[in-house]
């Protein structure tokens, strides 16, 4: 029985296979960063709406909590936070830091996340900022909004965010906070 290796043409076929399937799936698998970024964002945006929905109940049936001028709202912990028409205000450092246990994450005074040792960056922008991008009809409020490392939160269109709407701390009308995303550019 005679033992034969492969022929030069039948390498070079296998070759050409593996590099038009590399071709095909490389892109799939690069991708792969994105795609977990926008599932641990949707995570995140979850997460937030919860935090603002629970604060709201809290303070509908714990009204006692809230100080005189409806400012602050004192958690089971003793903690206060901020609050704006008696939901939770659009600050991340003096509201959501102490609603929600995010890792990796750091509030920033840039619109770069360029810092190599965080993963999330959040940064505090103003109504006008979410009016801009048509995200809401009011002029007021303020909010928030948390976007991966090596995003600038200006010129890519991938983050989610939060806005407490409200101009006062106890506005004649109450409106809702926004919670949303914008994958985009992602």
């Amino acid at each position: 029985m005679r033992n034969r290796g492969f022929t030069l043409i039948e390498i070079v076929v296998i070759i050409v296979i593996l590099g038009i399937l590399a071709v095909i799936a490389l892109p799939k698998f690069i991708n792969l960063q994105d795609d977990a970024n926008q599932v641990a964002m949707r995570t995140m945006k979850g997460a937030i709406a919860s935090a603002d929905k629970l604060i709201a109940l809290k303070i509908s049936l714990n009204p006692d909590m809230l100080n005189n001028d409806q400012t602050l709202f004192t958690l089971d912990n003793g903690q206060n936070i901020r609050v704006k028409g008696q939901l939770a205000d659009g600050r991340w450092d003096i509201t959501f830091l102490h609603l929600l246990d995010f890792n990796d994450i750091a509030m920033i005074t840039s619109n770069n996340c360029d810092n190599t040792s965080l993963k999330w960056c959040v940064r505090q922008r103003s109504a006008n900022w979410f009016l801009g991008r048509g995200y809401a009809t009011l002029g007021t409020g303020r909010g928030f909004v948390i976007f991966p490392f090596n995003k600038n939160v200006n010129e890519d269109r991938c983050y989610i965010y939060f806005l407490n709407q409200n101009d006062s701390e106890i506005p004649v009308t109450v409106q809702p906070s926004i919670i949303g995303s914008d994958f985009s550019e992602c």
